[in-house]
């Protein structure tokens, strides 16, 4: 039951999370109970969300109102926080000092890297962690106080959910592996009766048989010197990277140390801690660079190479062939998954719950706002005309 126990927790602390954010202002966009949701967070929120698109996932951002719907989205999770947070107050629930000094030192040890050089830098977090604050127009004394109602929320959804949430079991486990190795294996019997059975759990086994696919398939560790180019360039601005990276791997046949390259010429600043060492999975890179880092042997440069982000030089420093993973190798990481779906479910109900309850008012309008009524009118206009008929 303890190790149950201590799954359900870590389940919790992953979907509920605490980020940094919230900047003071009186505009809100939306109210709930009367509490302002303040446009300040929404537009630090959402700012955030935006750019982890850009880096992970740009072209969704290309489609027609693609920053509407991540808006919806963000103004959605943070009514739901405020939801929370009242539910917490109303319920009395109290934040101990240690626990908050607890959760404050776990924020700070995540700016125990300086960004600058990539290496571990103990003394200077403190200060990072302040310029991060006054980045976002917020002072310490704010922050604790957001950061104690985010531990107010976690322990009621302790209290909330310790009662409703079943734990796993490891049947249910393996119940689920089972259900991902007939994917994998392409089982077509299994998967038609599971299709046939349940659906959503069939869905639910591709999406993990895909991830785990691309895991366990052929990889190649790199290193990687990275110049970046984008499309609002100048041709001699473009130019000069080029002439770079040529220069770069005349160097690099010339005897220089790859890592040392790294250092002194790659403009990705975040892998300078690895030495610019990454992994990539056959079939994720964009394929110029993927083609080059599976046909290259162990030791050898290429030249440089073209993307649509930026041109880039890479080292191969070992290969890894396509490997099979059995129940053993992933059963914890399946029963995480699982507790994590479980609170998720059950907190969408308990939120649900809330909202119905509460009065909330949503003052921000979008751009696509026009555009669902119109829509909703094309709607109902085409449903009285089928009924005259």
């Amino acid at each position: 039951m303890k190790k149950a126990n201590k799954l359900f927790l870590a389940a919790l602390l992953a979907v509920l999370g605490m980020n940094l954010q919230a900047k003071v202002m009186e505009s809100s966009v939306a109210t709930v109970n009367g509490r302002p949701v303040l446009a300040s967070e929404y537009d630090n929120y959402l700012e955030g969300v935006v750019a982890q698109y850009k880096a992970a996932a740009p072209d969704f951002l290309k489609q027609p109102y693609a920053q509407d719907l991540l808006g919806r989205e963000v103004l959605k999770e943070l009514i739901s926080k405020e939801l929370l947070y009242q539910a917490a107050e109303e319920a009395k629930i109290q934040v101990k000092d240690s626990e908050l000094d607890a959760g404050l030192n776990e924020i700070k040890a995540r700016f125990m890297v300086d960004e600058t050089t990539g290496k571990p830098d103990t003394k200077g977090a403190d200060k990072r962690f302040t310029e991060a604050l006054k980045k976002q127009g917020m002072s310490l004394k704010a922050y604790k106080n957001k950061l104690s109602k985010d531990i107010a929320v976690r322990k009621l959804m302790e209290q909330k959910l310790q009662a409703t949430v079943t734990p796993v079991e490891e049947a249910d486990a393996k119940a689920l592996y089972a259900n991902v190795e007939a994917v994998m294996k392409n089982n077509t019997k299994k998967i038609k009766a599971l299709e046939k059975e349940n659906p959503v759990k069939l869905k639910e086994a591709q999406a993990i048989a895909a991830k785990l696919k691309q895991l366990t398939g052929e990889q190649v560790r790199i290193g990687h010197i990275y110049l970046a180019t984008t499309k609002d360039m100048k041709p001699e601005e473009i130019a000069k990277k080029e002439a770079l990276a040529k220069q770069i791997k005349k160097e690099l046949d010339g005897g220089m140390d790859f890592s040392v390259a790294v250092k002194k010429y790659t403009e990705d600043k975040n892998a300078l801690a690895s030495g610019g060492d990454m992994i990539l999975i056959k079939g994720i890179a964009p394929k110029a660079i993927d083609d080059k880092a599976f046909t290259l042997a162990v030791g050898k440069v290429s030249d440089p190479i073209k993307s649509e982000v930026g041109i880039h030089i890479i080292k191969i420093k070992e290969k890894r062939a396509e490997r099979s993973i059995s129940y053993e190798d992933i059963s914890r990481d399946l029963a995480q998954y699982l507790a994590q779906q479980r609170v998720q479910t059950a907190m969408g109900k308990y939120i649900e719950e809330l909202y119905n309850k509460a009065d909330v008012k949503i003052t921000k309008t979008f751009e696509s706002d026009a555009l669902l009524k119109e829509e909703a009118a094309k709607q109902t206009d085409a449903k009285k005309a089928e009924v005259k008929k």
